[in-house]
């Protein structure tokens, strides 16, 4: 899956971020590790320009930390760095439910969620349902139709990617989240917002605790 568009100016400086953050996602790259341009930029057999650019891009977006005199490093969580951006995403979908009203005539949108539900419940593999469970929530914030709350889901989107994976490596947890999902749907098509509200703190909650444990 590409994370960053290649529409952007410098194609090769995209693609070499969107590797990196693959490797980042998957385990691959672990916090306090450091990313070296010339590994990378022998890697692409290009310059160390464009893996400098990637480098700069991915810390814009909270993964990568560039520490000067010492390089870049891959950047870590602490257990309340995860519970704020966990609880930033409640807070976010609690602001984006209140401004639904009849979310079950927004068809469109949850045709779109329907499809990224059934996805849900074949996918295998915990970094691709990850993926899909981000894409779930995105269209939830989508229904709300406010540009602002749709762009600061959009700012903690990576984070966020990082901290679930570590909560979905379990397929047990991956089992209790696509009920969950179903449950959310369910609240949606049938209007009923205050069961909607319950679930979605209810989500938030297990995620910290998972995650929490997993770490402890």
């Amino acid at each position: 899956m590409e994370y960053f568009e290649k529409a952007l100016d410098n194609a090769l400086s995209i693609t070499i971020a969107n590797k990196l953050l693959a490797q980042i996602l998957e385990g691959e790259l672990r916090p306090g590790d450091q990313v070296v341009e010339s590994i990378y930029a022998e890697q692409f057999q290009t310059s160390r320009s464009p893996v400098r650019e990637a480098i700069y891009l991915l810390s814009t977006e909270g993964i990568i930390e560039r520490v000067p005199r010492k390089g870049a490093f891959i950047k870590g969580y602490t257990l309340e760095d995860m519970r704020d951006l966990l609880d930033v995403r409640n807070h976010l979908e609690m602001l984006a439910t209140e401004r639904l009203q009849e979310p079950s005539k927004e068809k469109e949108f949850l045709k779109d969620m329907k499809v990224v539900l059934m996805k849900m419940a074949k996918i295998k593999d915990y970094t691709e349902y990850t993926h899909l469970n981000y894409q779930f929530h995105y269209i939830l914030l989508k229904l709300s139709k406010s540009i602002v709350l749709i762009d600061m889901y959009s700012k903690i989107a990576l984070p966020l990617l990082r901290i679930q994976i570590i909560h979905f490596s379990n397929n047990e947890t991956i089992a209790k989240s696509i009920q969950e999902h179903n449950e959310i749907y369910e609240c949606l098509i049938k209007d009923d917002l205050d069961q909607l509200k319950s679930i979605l703190r209810k989500h938030t909650e297990d995620v910290i605790f998972s995650v929490r444990n997993k770490l402890l």
